[in-house]
């Protein structure tokens, strides 16, 4: 009898809990329409539009085929063209307008855009990179809006066929050439029913080509390539990664020189031997040299060892797939803008993506796409073509070596991590553009299953140079020049999703830390419990990458195996590290009295559908996420360990767990 009422209470309390956890993912799913609006009026406050005494003409892409001439609009300043399903209002207009006005010397330039049903209801946003030359040629990237200066545009030739297409984006290129840019308004100035990417078939290759000969762009690569590769204590590995590249290569003017930081003698012979066996006119040249790791410094001495014209770095677990690899990676290293060249990298006997470029958010650089496969296609072929990025991995790096030398080569502060992104946001503030050639794909046999830094010393090794790589470049800390400012970047989502899915501003709530009474008990601790600390710092390493002051932050995210999710409410925790260290679920290693130094922080669940997404077969996982800040002065200082408390409102069941990341927490 009991039992049974028992049972009735936790069936009506888990009824309740879950109506809860329902109205909470509905209050803060918040759609790109509303959002989108929200923010756009924000935008307006206090706008001041110069411009307003420039005459503009509205053509429709339809109008541009072989009847169209420029001497039909005489009495316009500016000329906006778009795509056909669409037609620009008077506010877009204006920001046009005023855009040209307050910059004299554009030519030409483009916005985003995005799709309305017949409701008005708007979803769909292309927020599109900044000027991105190689992109450009990749496909028609403007999509379905843009304007120029009519007096510029009658001095560019007209193609003048019948398909409006390859007019406008031999237009496109030629008017780009005349100031060697274009200009992006970064907001979306145009709604249409449907968008629609095209550009990259090869009915427009010869617009292209004719594109590269005004240019004086190389039509074919040329020069030797110097392939550099680091390699320790991993034999099989490395013959695997020498012999796809000697097999599937059809650009042949290479030369391999593999770096070696202090294998075993056992291990280094297997290296000499499978020298000595191959060929000599495919030898590669073997060096070896006992340090203590450095990857960058391993780089370094490969390419002072390099004959060739060009720097190719390869990890030795990666593995030639694509007979032309070198050659497509190579057409973009010959050209004069281009800094380092990248390729699509997968995991081994799969199409899951491990790198398609780099990207920079708030969060620090990150590899969108990582992790979802490479069967689907993802926002407007990211994942297809060549595309201008930040940056790209150094586990298939290719550059000129002179602007490696240029550069400096690899920053040798930074040993283990970052040191790839370093070199390419170095290029980046150089003046030159990184590339990442989409359209190669090579595996890389790094493991799927591989953990992360999860150690508490791993991990402060990774924030130091984190911390140094923002050092270093402070101006590009939370931005990136290819990554609109709409698209999520507080959050690690692997894919391209506006603000609106996590809109740091909404999520953020103060909270106030409290003694937890009586601690914790042994017994509650238990390795069900899945975490990620994102942020730990203050509000000025949150809003300019380097910390000083401001209330102390955290945000992360907590899950859970084998329990439904939404019957819990959680807490964070802050353990001082000198009290015990509870770090990767280990209890014991704690006295039962140091369990009472435990702070806890009250928060809300937080709607993240970019962890839910890859939880399949846990239950009820929308809300894992947390984002608090507190008064920095509200705890004792010292450095303290994060973790998670949580309580089953339909039982006295209570799990915690701690994580390797601390905050350290400064006096005043």
């Amino acid at each position: 009898m009991v039992s049974t009422v028992k049972n009735k209470l936790q069936k009506a309390l888990a009824g309740r809990q879950k109506k809860w956890y329902e109205e909470q993912i509905a209050r803060q799913d918040i759609s790109y329409d509303s959002w989108i609006r929200e923010r756009e009026e924000r935008e307006k406050e206090g706008r001041f539009l110069k411009g307003k005494e420039l005459k503009m003409e509205v053509i429709s892409y339809r109008e541009c085929g072989g009847n169209f001439s420029f001497e039909h609009y005489t009495k316009a300043d500016i000329l906006v063209f778009h795509a056909e399903d669409g037609t620009p209002d008077m506010r877009e207009l204006a920001l046009v307008a005023d855009y040209f006005a307050r910059h004299p010397d554009t030519v030409i330039l483009y916005a985003d855009e995005d799709e309305a049903d017949e409701r008005g209801i708007r979803r769909n946003p292309w927020l599109k990179p900044d000027w991105s030359p190689d992109t450009l040629v990749s496909y028609f990237y403007f999509g379905g809006f843009f304007a120029v200066r009519r007096e510029e545009a009658c001095r560019v030739g007209w193609l003048g066929e019948g398909d409006f297409k390859r007019n406008l984006y031999d237009f496109v290129l030629k008017a780009s050439e005349i100031t060697g840019c274009a200009a992006h308004i970064d907001s979306v100035l145009f709604h249409r029913r449907k968008i629609e990417t095209w550009g990259f078939e090869k009915c427009f290759d010869d617009l292209k080509r004719a594109a590269y000969i005004r240019r004086g762009w190389p039509l074919a690569p040329k020069g030797k390539v110097s392939v550099v590769i680091p390699s320790k204590d991993n034999p099989r590995v490395l013959s695997n990664c020498i012999h796809s590249v000697l097999e599937s290569s059809t650009y042949r003017d290479f030369e391999i020189i593999v770096v070696d930081n202090g294998s075993s003698d056992k291990n280094r012979e297997r290296v000499e031997r499978m020298r000595r066996m191959l060929e000599s006119r495919y030898r590669f040249l073997y060096h070896y040299e006992p340090m203590e790791f450095n990857f960058s410094r391993m780089c370094n001495i490969g390419v002072s060892l390099a004959q060739g014209d060009y720097i190719l770095l390869l990890n030795d677990d990666i593995e030639i797939t694509q007979d032309d690899w070198l050659e497509r990676m190579m057409e973009k290293a010959v050209l004069p803008h281009v800094g380092a060249v990248g390729a699509k990298l997968i995991y081994p006997g799969t199409e899951i993506i491990q790198h398609a470029g780099i990207t920079n958010i708030h969060l620090g650089p990150a590899h969108k796409l990582q992790f979802r496969s490479d069967a689907n296609e993802y926002y407007f072929k990211k994942n297809r073509l060549a595309f201008d990025v930040l940056g790209v991995t150094g586990a298939c790096l290719l550059v000129k070596k002179s602007i490696y030398e240029e550069a400096g080569g690899f920053n040798e502060k930074l040993r283990v991590a970052f040191n790839d992104v370093e070199f390419c946001y170095h290029l980046h503030d150089l003046g030159y553009v990184n590339v990442v050639r989409n359209d190669v794909t090579l595996t890389h046999h790094e493991s799927l299953s591989r953990g992360a830094d999860d150690s508490t010393e791993k991990l402060r090794r990774l924030h130091h140079e984190l911390n140094m790589l923002y050092e270093l470049h402070p101006s590009i800390y939370g931005k990136d020049p290819y990554y609109h400012r709409y698209l999520i970047s507080d959050v690690l989502d692997a894919e391209y999703y506006t603000g609106c899915r996590y809109d740091f501003t909404r999520r953020v709530e103060k909270v106030q830390p409290q003694k937890l009474e009586n601690g914790l008990c042994p017994e509650w601790h238990n390795e069900v419990l899945r975490m990620g600390i994102e942020f730990a710092g203050d509000m000025q390493k949150w809003q300019t990458g380097q910390p000083g002051s401001g209330d102390w932050m955290i945000q992360g995210w907590a899950w859970a195996l084998m329990v439904d999710n939404c019957r819990y409410r959680f807490r964070l925790l802050l353990k001082p590290v000198e009290k015990g260290y509870l770090g990767k679920g280990s209890s014991e290693s704690a006295m039962p009295q140091d369990r009472m130094e435990v702070w806890q922080l009250p928060c809300t669940r937080q709607y993240r559908p970019d962890i839910d997404a890859n939880l399949n077969g846990i239950v009820n996982t929308k809300l894992p996420g947390v984002c608090v800040t507190f008064e920095r002065d509200s705890l004792p200082a010292g450095e303290y360990l994060i973790g998670f408390l949580w309580e089953d409102t339909c039982s006295r069941q209570k799990l915690y767990r701690f994580s390797a990341e601390t905050l350290t927490v400064g006096c005043g």
